[in-house]
């Protein structure tokens, strides 16, 4: 049975292309595409930071996937999935594997439902080719189009089936929250650079970002419940207001997190491409790959709740550190270690969001993200 989403989105289409529009409705809105599009590039490490050139095409063409809505079948599904309407999400036991949910619920079903998760991998792999065929141009416009995926999936209202609020009483609320606010606020947002990570697998890597963002789904719900009590009812500066104050810490962690994945997903894409020299580049590719920094680090379960676990190695003298999202640090976990460690981390008066966990030395560092919920 089709979800209420994909009902909504196929009419969306059709009224669109009747009016010679493009469908935009339910993405995070051109604002918020554009800042991720604005600063994915201040996270690239230098063996490729000459990607940074086609910046300007990158953020030209960052909403291309939304205009594609209303022309090129199949579109819609790539930017969302309802992943609570599968029982198994509740429960953990999800399966990642797209053909075994389409033997169980049905192809049509799994279309209907949404299937980022699997869109991004294949926009990562097509990047893949693209960076092995040094084929720049091309590349600029896929990168775009990374940007809008992982950028939707970190928006939580397109990893839920109450997408627009309309299971809650919150009716409007995507556009509201998305569109509206981030129009208005986008001048108090800033994005500091991180650290990419290399993704053994895509798909993983989307399914445990989905997993991440839903969470913020009952925040941004009780802020426009708060926001409606507050203006009585309307959707006026004292709502906006309101609304930006609930959710500002939330909405910077979501664009912080699209903007440095999607920096990750890039680079992936060329260390699978072999990682072949990027034009006007800061630094060269060492002979026999990049150079190792003799660091590893784990961190989870994330999300967690009370404590998360964190194991470390490192060849040099390390420190283990945590920073929230604007880069500021809230806990030295270990100084001056090395070799083989472990610990566990249990926050006290620190706000939910999300975190990075950094182990650093004079070779380099490694990140990892976790992200508190209560």
């Amino acid at each position: 049975m089709p979800s209420l989403r994909s009902l909504r989105s196929s009419a969306l289409a059709v009224v669109a292309a009747s009016l010679l529009v493009p469908a935009t409705v339910f993405a995070w809105g051109s604002v918020g595409h554009h800042y991720i599009a604005q600063n994915y590039s201040k996270h690239l490490p230098p063996v490729i930071d000459g990607l940074r050139a086609w910046d300007s095409v990158v953020d030209a063409h960052v909403t291309d996937a939304d205009t594609r809505k209303g022309s090129t079948p199949g579109e819609a599904p790539r930017h969302f999935i309802d992943i609570d309407w599968y029982p198994e999400f509740a429960t953990g036991t999800l399966s990642r594997d797209r053909a075994t949910l389409e033997a169980e619920y049905g192809a049509t079903t799994v279309l209907n439902n949404g299937i980022v998760p699997w869109a991004v991998p294949e926009v990562v792999t097509t990047l893949t080719q693209q960076f092995q065929a040094q084929q720049w141009d091309a590349a600029a416009l896929t990168i775009a189009d990374l940007c809008h995926y992982v950028g939707d999936s970190n928006q939580p209202f397109h990893c839920t089936k109450n997408y627009d609020g309309q299971l809650t009483g919150n009716n409007g609320i995507h556009s509201r929250y998305e569109s509206s606010m981030i129009s208005t606020y986008v001048g108090q947002l800033h994005t500091s650079p991180m650290t990419v990570s290399y993704y053994d697998s895509p798909q993983d890597a989307m399914f445990n970002l989905i997993g991440i963002s839903i969470t913020g789904v009952p925040t941004i719900l009780a802020a426009d419940n708060t926001a409606k009590a507050a203006s009585g009812g309307s959707f006026n500066s004292t709502y906006y207001a309101s609304l930006w104050n609930s959710t500002k810490t939330l909405t910077q962690a979501r664009l912080d997190t699209a903007s440095v994945m999607t920096a990750s997903f890039v680079y992936t894409a060329w260390v699978n491409a072999g990682q072949p020299v990027v034009p006007g580049s800061t630094a060269g590719v060492p002979p026999g790959g990049v150079v190792s920094t003799g660091l590893a680090l784990a961190a989870g379960p994330s999300p967690f709740r009370d404590a998360v676990t964190v194991r470390w190695s490192a060849d040099a003298s390390s420190s283990v550190d945590v920073y929230d999202v604007r880069g500021a640090r809230v806990a030295r976990l270990a100084g001056d270690v090395r070799g083989a460690g472990v610990l566990t981390w249990r926050p006290a008066g620190v706000e939910p969001g999300l975190y990075f966990v950094r182990l650093g030395s004079p070779a380099g560092t490694v990140t990892r993200r976790v992200a508190l919920v209560r």
